[in-house]
Formats: C-alpha cells, structure tokens, sequence
C-alpha cells in the first residue's frame, strides 16, 4: 500500500480530494517525467483497494475513488528501489498534503488506525507492506527555494524536531504541533508530513528499526517491522 499524495499530476483544482483511494486493475508512472525513472506500469490489488475503500467509508471517512489515475514519483520512486521488476501489486492512497485547507492532522492519525483496521480485516492470508513518503521542510519553486535551485530547506529545526520525536516514539506530539500553519511555515509542500503520521498511526506507538536524516533535502527515511507484532 502506497501513502502519498499527489503533485498535480492525476488531480487538480477542479477536483481535489482531501483522501482518495485507486480501485483501477493498473496504473501507470512517473507521469511527473521523474528523471532517470524508466515508464512502469503497475498491478493495482483491486479487491484489496475496494474492501479498504469500503471499510474507510463504514469508519467515517469520505474516501474519493477513482479509476482514472497514474502515479508519480512519490509513490514509485520508493517501489523502483524495492520492487523494481513492479511484480507486487499496490494499493494507492492518496493524501491531500499541498491543497489548503488541508485534513487535520489528527484526522490523518485517525486515517492510519482505520487504515491498520482494514488491513487487518481483508481475509487473504496475503502480506501487506506500506510505504509512505513525504518530505518534512521543502518549498519548490517558492520564495523560499535557495538561490540557483528549484527547492530550499526553510525549517531544518522542524524537521530535526519531528525525527527526534519519531525516534523516541512521541507520535502523539508530532501530530499535536502539526497545525496547517505550523507545516505550511516549514515550506509549501510540508504538508506531506500528514503522508508520515498516517503511517506512523499504521505502525503503532514503536520507534522504528531505521531512521537515516537526508537534511540537507529536507526529508528521511525510517522503516519499521512489524511482523508477528498486534497492532
């Protein structure tokens, strides 16, 4: 399951929903030209998409669906580096990290607990793995991008604060402090931060087995295991 929201890619002003879910058999990308990323296309677990999609809306969220999308970096920059023969198929969810009003971040906590809920419920017996992404303190092609690029770090602080809060397991403050206001400050797109506390609710209150700060890009990698552990 891929959480990570879209670039103006797939959605646009005129229809841009504040959580979504892809129920196509396939999708395709980068459609974002990702340099580098060859053109893959990608299984989509439909039934998988659909009973999520259903129990996401009997908990109370008003999922959007959509069979018309493709993805873009945010979602298969992580899948070339660990499936890149695209044999396993995804589930998308996207998240509205870059359109304000954006969902509350407690909202996108409570989005992750739903999320953990219907996974447990899909009767497979298949493995689920979830893979986030999202940048902590990023502008692009803002104010605040540094001179010569196209993207700047405006708050390193807030981001160093977020990783130190994760690595001790405080999920609860990174979600308290991450207001609207208080991500957009920390660049035009740190709202993404809502793609990492969505995930954070999915794997519970444990600090993760691995977390490697990019700073300088504003953003990190962590990684957790959660096999045999109740969620």
């Amino acid at each position: 399951m891929t959480v990570n929201n879209d670039h103006f890619n797939t959605f646009f002003f005129d229809n841009w929903p504040t959580f979504a879910i892809g129920t196509a058999e396939e999708t395709a990308g980068p459609n974002d030209q990702t340099p580098g990323m060859p053109w893959y296309k990608v299984k989509v677990e439909t039934a998988a998409a659909k009973h999520l999609f259903s129990s996401l809306i009997g908990a109370g969220f008003d999922f959007a669906s959509t069979v018309d999308f493709e993805i873009d970096h945010g979602a298969l920059v992580p899948l070339h580096f660990m499936t890149p023969d695209m044999l396993l198929p995804i589930v998308p969810i996207f998240i509205n990290c870059v359109v304000p009003p954006l969902p509350a971040a407690s909202r996108c906590f409570a989005l992750g607990r739903a999320l953990a809920l219907a996974i447990r419920t899909w009767d497979s017996g298949a493995r689920v793995a979830v893979v986030a992404s999202g940048s902590l303190s990023l502008e692009i092609g803002g104010p605040r991008a540094e001179v010569g690029k196209t993207f700047g770090v405006p708050d390193p602080s807030w981001a160093a604060w977020i990783l130190q809060e994760i690595k001790n397991a405080r999920f609860d403050d990174v979600v308290s402090q991450a207001t609207e206001s208080r991500m957009l400050k920390a660049g035009n797109v740190a709202g993404e931060l809502l793609n990492w506390i969505v995930a954070l609710a999915l794997v519970g209150p444990e600090a993760p087995a691995i977390l490697i700060d990019q700073p300088h890009l504003g953003n990190a990698f962590a990684a957790w295991d959660v096999r045999g552990r109740a969620q």
